[in-house]
């Protein structure tokens, strides 16, 4: 959790570190400081796409090295300020000292233990659901009181709201301040109906800008300080800015928690999928340092399909994760960025496979699922929350070799549609709304792959039954 004397000392660096445009960042400086250390480490060309989930511990122990180097030579850019946030090693040891091994979550019996994982491990990572889709304000509680019913969610996570009372809500504008605030409203209605009313939110999804935090989180009415989570998404490639900023402010004042993420981009300024996770390697070194973030979070994207689930983003996810798993004790998660959307075989070969690989890397946390890649409003269902959460909870202890062999048959069933995904079908046209139920071809298509995963060796309970936590 971040002190105020902390974050005054980032602030000061913010506006006295080195001069830098945001230009120069994104097309020189970062990428040659990136390339040196891809260089002195030898790692260039070292993804292994015939094994999309990486079982070498020292190569993922020398990406670490080359990551907490780059950070302490990079630092993070102030875009605003252009200028650089420098660090020191002593300041980077003391934060991964000092930070949480394990944080409870939520409040009575909703509250959840939130541990350090290592590369499969077999205490199961918690699960947050779901991970900012778009979703119509006239259907926003049925849909997430269907997911918080989900019993393997641990966190609710949340989508964002495009209008506020039939109005379209405008970044920047009085209408995002009031949505935070609306935002929460919703969700405690949402998860009050599914029975779990202390269950922990992230907050505010609905905040492109810090407008919808500052209106939503520790107002009155607003996210409580005490139960939920602040979050805050970083810009890439290792930048900061005054909205990120004030985001952190408004954490310290209400003494909250918080789960800051980044992203790195394969085949963005970097260029590389052996650059992107140094890079976030470097990027979550910095956010702990700088912003004392409880829960470290991070996603990479191919920028082809803008997506993860491929061999070469699968690869660079299981590089981040374990690196940070096997030579720190953050509370780590990723997302799994799906592109297909509901009512599809492919969004769950898609999730199979990015859940088994951030179980067997040993992060501590999942949010998602980003059903359709987010692109499609209300392409979003509570069964394939429930997919991604019993897999997730199930495949904990698995090998990383067991998690690769399974990735190498699944991925071909959908890597080439990776840029034309199916978008498959709105919560609406694949769900009984006022039972919450999945229509029969969308149940179909969850057995079946159910069973196909099952046959491959993750141990589902199959045939698994719908359940919510009222029925335990």
């Amino acid at each position: 959790m971040a002190s105020t004397e902390n974050f005054l000392r980032v602030l000061d660096k913010a506006h006295t570190g080195p001069i830098c445009t945001a230009k120069d960042w994104n097309l020189k400086v970062l990428p040659e400081k990136v390339s040196q250390k891809l260089r002195a480490y030898r790692l260039e060309g070292t993804c292994d796409t015939e094994n999309p989930i990486n079982t070498d511990d020292e190569l993922a122990d020398t990406f670490f090295k080359a990551g907490f180097e780059l950070a302490l030579e990079s630092g993070l850019l102030c875009t605003d300020t252009e200028r650089i946030i420098e660090i020191t090693e002593a300041e980077i040891k003391k934060a991964l000292e000092e930070a949480p091994k394990e944080v409870v979550f939520g409040k009575g019996p909703d509250a959840t233990l939130m541990k350090t994982r290592i590369p499969e491990d077999k205490h199961p990572a918690l699960f947050g659901a779901p991970m900012g889709n778009l979703i119509s304000e006239d259907v926003y509680i049925p849909l997430h009181q269907g997911i918080a019913q989900v019993h393997e969610v641990d966190i609710f996570g949340g989508s964002t709201i495009p209008t506020i009372f039939g109005r379209r809500v405008l970044a920047g504008t009085p209408y995002e301040t009031l949505v935070g605030r609306y935002q929460a409203q919703l969700t405690r209605e949402a998860l009050w109906r599914a029975g779990r009313p202390g269950m922990a939110s992230r907050a505010v999804a609905t905040s492109p800008t810090a407008y919808g935090q500052l209106g939503g989180f520790g107002t009155a009415g607003g996210f409580d300080p005490e139960v939920d989570i602040a979050s805050i998404l970083t810009p890439s490639e290792l930048m900061t800015n005054y909205e990120i900023l004030h985001k952190v402010a408004n954490a310290v004042i209400c003494g909250a928690r918080t789960r800051i993420q980044s992203a790195s981009i394969i085949g963005g300024y970097l260029g590389s999928p052996e650059a992107a996770p140094l890079a976030q390697i470097a990027c979550s070194i910095l956010i702990l340092t700088l912003f004392r973030a409880d829960i470290i979070g991070g996603t990479l994207i191919d920028a082809r399909y803008g997506g993860d689930c491929g061999r070469h983003g699968m690869w660079a996810e299981s590089i981040h994760g374990q690196a940070l798993s096997r030579n720190t004790d953050l509370l780590a998660r990723h997302t799994v960025n799906q592109t297909a959307g509901p009512c599809t075989e492919m969004i769950l070969y898609e999730s199979a496979v990015g859940l088994l690989n951030l179980s067997t890397s040993g992060l501590s946390f999942y949010q998602g699922p980003r059903s359709g890649g987010g692109k499609h409003a209300d392409h979003l269902t509570p069964l394939e929350c429930k997919f991604c959460g019993e897999i997730l909870k199930k495949s904990a202890g698995m090998t990383r070799k067991q998690a690769n062999d399974i990735a190498k048959v699944l991925i071909p069933k959908y890597e080439g549609d990776l840029r034309e995904p199916p978008k498959g079908k709105r919560f609406q046209d694949c769900y009984d709304i006022d039972k919450l139920e999945p229509s029969k071809e969308w149940l179909g298509i969850y057995h079946k792959v159910t069973q196909e995963v099952a046959d491959l060796g993750v141990p589902l309970d199959y045939p698994a039954k719908l359940t919510s936590k009222n029925d335990r």
